[in-house]
């Protein structure tokens, strides 16, 4: 599953709002918006996005991520 799907999924899973986790990561709701949608981000970006979710959420992200890994990076060719 792509990251941008998975942190979608995530927030809708955990009852967590893209402004919360922009306010905690120290980044803009926009930021937030669009990765939800699909654009790309920085490493140190999607970095600061996991240390703002909570330990099981953060959990549960990685884990959808990692049920396909190659999916992840499709878009990367």
């Amino acid at each position: 599953m792509k990251f941008s799907d998975a942190f979608r999924e995530t927030l809708h899973r955990h009852k967590l709002t893209g402004a919360d986790i922009a306010r905690d990561a120290g980044l803009t709701d926009a930021k937030i918006s669009n990765f939800r949608n699909g654009s790309n981000l920085r490493i140190d970006t999607l970095e600061r996005i996991l240390a703002a979710l909570p330990p099981k959420s953060r959990e549960y992200m990685l884990q959808l991520v990692a049920e396909d890994p190659l999916s992840a990076v499709d878009d990367a060719d």
